[in-house]
């Protein structure tokens, strides 16, 4: 008798963890994932999981711009993607909190804001890094700067003060990684204020953003090395 009451009972607890886990599986719907998702590895900035009249769609920007489009759904347990060309794409998934992995790690998305969607005007500097990481910049840090001058109501002229990040690195060519960084600048869309001009520093802006690029020496260096700061902030 007990031999045969043992299977039954391992059958009874088998088919409540089958249909625990069905229970689980059917919570994570498509409303589950609704909302901007950003990337930790994969080939855009981030995803919007949207829904309209017509079913879920989605959005995948880069460089804050729409490069992606098309349709979404939940299929059993695989995350279905269908391009606006007709491409479709399924992943196994999984999602702890608030992260989101396909195909085991081959791409992973979090709803947790990075630093740079947090505070904008540090995107600009990250990229820099990115892209002259031979230069060895310093990470951004909060920082108080002055943008020039300007008048108040009372037409007195004071310095605009800003609150914004920067990054630093040492240079031993100084005007050339000056020139190279104006034009970098230029490149993102950043123009040359006529104004803003000393000599140690320039400024650039774009819309209500703007950069400077300060240059200063060490008194105890013992080379020709110059410190180059680039701040970045947004003019309230």
């Amino acid at each position: 008798m007990k031999k045969s009451i043992l299977p039954l009972v391992l059958l009874f607890f088998l088919v409540l963890a089958i249909a625990a886990c069905a229970r689980k599986k059917q919570g994570l719907n498509e409303d589950t994932f609704l909302g901007e998702w950003y990337t930790v590895k994969g080939d855009v900035e981030a995803y919007s999981f949207m829904k309209d009249d017509n079913g879920y769609i989605f959005t995948g920007t880069l460089h804050e711009r729409p490069v992606v489009y098309g349709t979404w759904k939940i299929d059993k347990d695989k995350f279905v993607i269908t391009m606006d060309n007709g491409t479709v794409t399924s992943y196994t998934f999984s999602l702890a909190n608030d992260t989101l992995v396909f195909n085991g790690g081959e791409e992973i998305y979090t709803k947790t804001e990075p630093f740079e969607v947090q505070f904008p005007e540090v995107r600009i500097l990250k990229e820099m890094i990115s892209d002259f990481s031979s230069h060895k910049f310093s990470e951004p840090s909060q920082v108080d700067f002055s943008w020039g001058k300007w008048d108040d109501s009372t037409h007195l002229s004071k310095d605009l003060q800003l609150k914004g990040f920067s990054v630093s690195m040492e240079s031993t060519l100084g005007a050339y990684d000056i020139e190279n960084l104006s034009g970098y600048l230029a490149d993102h869309g950043f123009t040359k204020d006529i104004i803003y001009v000393t000599e140690i520093c320039s400024g650039f802006w774009d819309g209500d953003q703007v950069v400077t690029l300060c240059t200063g020496k060490d008194t105890n260096a013992t080379d020709d090395a110059v410190t180059i700061v680039v701040s970045s902030a947004f003019v309230k």
